[in-house]
């Protein structure tokens, strides 16, 4: 696999969702509304590597936690306040909300599959976009990591090409020969 671009953003716990909001303005047109904290900081790092997309490219996405927020009132008001859902919590409490606001920002027709982050998470993502890769049903992959544990970072890698290795097991390896756009909230 070949890295064609890369981006990283890196934010206090204390930016707040208006303040992604603006920031993602700077790179897509239209951003989506109604959407949340996970949301806003996955496609925040996915947005810089828009013109390099091609449609047919595979994304995969991974993070430790759903949104936190999200998850937690959704869950105050079935269970605690016996209530129905909002939609708005209902619909982004499904784990590949991201990815689906990601692909349709990004205009990606290919695979989309979110997994839980752990110890060896971009050997995984690489693993699993170069399956697809090598059966011919994707031309690129973009590969994202969210942790949100204390402050934030999010790190996207866009890849070209299959291989039968995996190549690294963390984001600094992997982009070592790449230029990384990097956001500082």
């Amino acid at each position: 696999m070949t890295v064609i671009a890369a981006s990283e953003i890196h934010g206090l716990a204390a930016t707040s969702d208006k303040e992604l909001k603006a920031a993602l303005g700077q790179w897509l047109d239209s951003p989506p509304r109604r959407i949340d904290r996970l949301i806003l900081q996955c496609l925040l790092a996915a947005a810089p590597l828009k013109a390099r997309v091609r449609n047919n490219c595979g994304l995969y996405l991974a993070s430790a936690h759903p949104a936190r927020a999200t998850i937690g009132a959704l869950l105050e008001a079935v269970c605690v306040q016996h209530k129905q859902p909002k939609p708005f919590e209902f619909v982004n409490s499904v784990s590949n909300a991201a990815g689906f606001h990601i692909a349709q920002q990004l205009g990606i027709d290919g695979p989309n599959l979110f997994i839980g982050a752990g110890e060896q998470v971009w050997a995984q993502l690489q693993a699993l976009a170069n399956l697809d890769l090598q059966d011919g049903l994707i031309e690129q992959a973009l590969l994202l990591v969210c942790d949100e544990c204390g402050d934030f970072c999010v790190q996207a890698v866009l890849l070209d090409g299959a291989t039968t290795g995996i190549h690294a097991n963390n984001f600094a390896k992997l982009t070592a020969d790449t230029e990384v756009e990097r956001i500082k909230l």
